[in-house]
This record gives structure tokens, sequence and C-alpha cells, in this order.
């Protein structure tokens, strides 16, 4: 025990002196160590703020998901009302085209009688808003109804002047029906908005071709009367006919209840009949 005693002192020695030998080499071992705790902490404070900032980051990613989809609702319920709310201004808008064809456009041009059509929709339309107070609804209110009195002034005076070109004398009734019947709607624009107007067209339209009638048949039935022959048969004329016929009072010529030819059968057939019998 006493040698590995003196050996240990001796190993002891030798490393104490190994030890100032590289004293130097310790001491920058330990400035070097020194250095890179210093680093590790400042990294440790960096990566510290960094997983704050990441921390920020993720708090901030959340809020713009949730405006995202607070966005993405809302451009939903924008995109499902804008067909609809389209829909209502293009139906309860009034155009200057519209406004400037109704008075200026007469009521012969293809123009007006579209934008007849299309009046006659806003004001069924406006009908059917009248209930609701909304303040579009009061601001064309006038517009359209000052419009449908103007159309119905122009339809009125077309119509009207359509049929008094029937009673010209030598008139093609056939063309003037067919012309009227390119604009039967404006009838029905008439009685959609304006009875009493659409009545006065339809008695003026009757009284008109009630007397046409008239006058064609009358003409008819005297032409009629005119074909009907004044001669009556004499014996010269049929065979058979006796000359004891029973004559008019006031006339020698022999009266027929069927004038329209004197070579007409009667009843001349029975002759046979009775002879062969």
């Amino acid at each position: 025990s006493h040698e590995i005693e003196v050996e240990l002192r001796k190993v002891e020695t030798r490393s104490i002196g190994d030890y100032i030998s590289q004293s130097s080499n310790v001491a920058s071992l330990h400035y070097q160590i020194k250095n890179c705790d210093d680093i590790l902490a400042r990294m440790e404070e960096m990566l510290s703020k960094f997983q704050n900032d990441l921390g920020s980051i993720s708090a901030e990613i959340q809020s713009l998901q949730d405006q995202s989809r607070s966005m993405s609702v809302k451009l939903q319920n924008r995109q499902a009302i804008q067909g609809e709310l389209t829909q209502y201004v293009s139906d309860l808008s009034v155009k200057e085209h519209l406004i400037q064809h109704i008075t200026d456009t007469p009521a012969s041009e293809r123009e007006f009688s579209e934008m007849l059509r299309e009046l006659d929709h806003k004001l069924k339309f406006l009908n059917l808003q009248s209930f609701n107070e909304y303040r579009s609804v009061y601001d064309v209110h006038d517009v359209l109804f000052k419009l449908k009195f103007k159309a119905i002034s122009k339809t009125r005076e077309f119509l009207l002047s359509k049929i008094y070109l029937f009673r010209r004398p030598m008139a093609n009734y056939q063309m003037l029906q067919n012309q009227l019947l390119n604009y039967k709607y404006f009838n029905e624009f008439l009685l959609a908005h304006s009875r009493e107007t659409a009545e006065q067209i339809r008695s003026e339209c009757i009284d008109t071709l009630s007397k046409i009638y008239y006058s064609y048949f009358k003409d008819y039935y005297h032409k009629l009367m005119k074909l009907q022959f004044e001669e009556t048969a004499e014996k010269d004329d049929l065979m058979g006919i006796e000359d004891t016929a029973k004559k008019g009072i006031f006339s020698s010529r022999t009266t027929f209840k069927n004038r329209s030819t004197v070579f007409t059968l009667a009843n001349r057939d029975t002759v046979l009949t009775t002879e062969l019998e």
C-alpha cells in the first residue's frame, strides 16, 4: 500500500506538471468555452424571440383565416342577392330610351311596340311592389304613370285611325284587318291599364264593321233580287201547258211561284207517273 501511495503521488506530481505546462491551453479553452456559452445564450435569446414572433404570426394567421371565412360568407350572401337585386333594379328602373320612344316614336314603329311591352312589364311590377314602402317605388311611380297615360293616348289614337280607314270607299278590308291584327298587343295593353279606353275602341270597331257588313248584305240582297227573271212561261216555252191556266186579275201573264227560270221542273214529273198508272 505504501508503494501504491508513492506511485499515486508521482502520478499526481506529473499531472500537476502537465497541467502547469498546458495552463495556457487550458486558459484558452476556458475562454473558448465561455465564448461558446455567450453565443449559445444569444442564440437562445434569438430563438426565444423567434418563438414569440411565431406565436404572434400564428395568431395573425388565425385572425386572417377568421376574416377570410367572414369575407367568404359575405361574398356568398352578396352573390345570392345580386341576381335578385339586379333583376329588381332592372324591372323598376326607367331608362332614357324608354321615355324617348314612348313620347316621341310613332305608334306604327317597331321600337314603340317593344317599349310598350317593357312599360307594361314595369307597370305590372310596380303594382306588385306598391304595398312595399320602398323609396325606389315612390321615385319611379309618377314617371311610370305619366308614361302610361301617354302610351294609352297614343295607342287609342292609333287604333282609332286604323279603324276609321275601314270607312273609306273601296277600302281593302282584308288588308286593313291584317294590318290591325299586327297591333293586337295595343288592345291587350289597353285592357290591362285602361278598360274604358279598350271598351271605347271595341265599340267603335263593332259599330264600323257592323255598318260595313250591313252595307255588304244590303247590296248583296239587291243584287240577288235583280237576278230574278220577269218573263213567265207561255205555251210556246213549255210542253203540256194548258191555255186555260189561271191568270192574274190585272195581268194576262201566267203566274208561277218559282220565277227564277221558265224551265223549272216544278211538279210536271207527276204527269209521267199518273199516265203510267
